[in-house]
């Protein structure tokens, strides 16, 4: 059996893997589902074996990751669900267990709202997030939020290309 995650070492490396070859094998995209069932079974235990774990974040901090597997498998399913609808001229960007979506979004708004997605009018960007969070009315523009928890983008020309 291929071994999708042998060569990851760390949250990050594990979830930019899973991402990648999401891309690649989703059956929405046109790939095998019982390679993705796969893909996913190794992703959860990769994960699993760095619960507890600390690593540098992107902004020169230390971060503990605790394993949540509702959440990560919730974070996981809507990346791939809105990736899987080709909605055209956006950026998705995954920070944290945040996906939060901008670019040409007007025409797109009731198709983010009935994928769950929420405007956030200081950000002026859509966001979704998985689970009950207590409101903060965080003052931290998008940057700052981004530098904390990390950060991964995904735009419409890289899907094309992907599916090309």
């Amino acid at each position: 059996m291929t071994q999708y995650f042998a060569d990851t070492v760390g949250v990050e490396q594990i979830k930019a893997r899973y991402r990648e070859l999401a891309f690649k094998h989703h059956p929405d995209r046109g790939g095998d589902v019982a390679i993705m069932q796969i893909i996913n079974q190794q992703y959860h235990e990769r994960l699993k074996g760095c619960d507890s774990s600390t690593s540098r974040g992107s902004d020169g901090e230390s971060h503990t990751y605790y394993y949540n597997e509702e959440r990560e498998s919730a974070v996981a399913d809507k990346l791939a669900e809105v990736i899987g609808r080709n909605l055209p001229g956006i950026r998705i960007m995954l920070v944290g267990t945040w996906l939060w979506i901008d670019g040409e979004t007007k025409p797109l708004k009731e198709q983010l709202k009935e994928l769950g997605f929420r405007w956030h009018t200081k950000r002026q960007k859509w966001y979704w997030n998985n689970g009950s969070y207590r409101s903060r009315n965080s003052n931290a523009d998008f940057s700052q939020i981004a530098a904390k928890y990390g950060y991964e983008e995904f735009s419409s020309q890289e899907r094309k290309k992907l599916s090309a």
